[in-house]
C-alpha cells in the first residue's frame, strides 16, 4: 500500500498501476462514499486540441456528495464557488499514476460561515478515505 499524504491543500497518494485503471478505483471509491462525478476535464486532450502540447495523461475529476453541497450552500450560497471537490489522476513521471485530491477542509476553509467547518471535515474524511481505498486496491 502507498501512504496516503496530506499537505496545506491537497490528500495525495502514488499508486502502481496505470492512469486508466487508477481512475476507474478512484471513481468507484468516491461512489463507495457517496460521491458522484459530475465533471471530467482531460488535460492531456485538451492540451493536445487546443495548443498541440503533447502531455502525459492527466484527467481532473469534478466531485460532489449531494447532501454535503446542499448542506454547505445552505450555510453560505456562496460556497459554490469551491465546488465539486476536484480530484485529479495523472500519470507519474517514472511509472503508476497519483491521485491528487482537494483537500476540503482547505478548500472550504475559504469560507467565514463556522457552519462550513464540520461540512469540510466531514468532507474530507470521505475524500480521505477514497484515495486510501484506491491506493490499497
Amino acid at each position: 500500500m502507498t501512504d496516503v499524504q496530506t499537505d496545506r491543500y491537497t490528500i495525495r497518494a502514488r499508486v502502481h498501476v496505470d492512469v486508466a485503471t487508477t481512475e476507474q478505483r478512484v471513481r468507484d471509491a468516491l461512489q463507495d462514499e457517496g460521491f458522484g462525478v459530475l465533471t471530467e476535464i482531460d488535460v492531456q486532450a485538451t492540451l493536445r486540441d487546443k495548443l498541440d502540447v503533447d502531455v502525459p495523461p492527466y484527467m481532473i475529476l469534478g466531485a460532489c456528495n449531494p447532501p454535503l453541497a446542499h448542506r454547505a450552500l445552505e450555510a453560505d450560497p456562496a460556497i459554490g464557488s469551491l465546488l465539486p471537490c476536484n480530484v485529479v489522476v495523472r500519470a507519474y513521471p517514472d511509472g503508476g499514476s497519483e491521485i491528487i485530491a482537494a483537500d476540503p477542509i482547505a478548500m472550504l476553509g475559504l469560507a467565514d460561515a463556522e457552519d462550513v467547518a464540520p461540512i469540510a471535515r466531514d468532507a474530507a474524511e470521505r475524500i480521505r478515505r477514497a484515495v486510501e481505498a484506491t491506493a490499497r486496491s
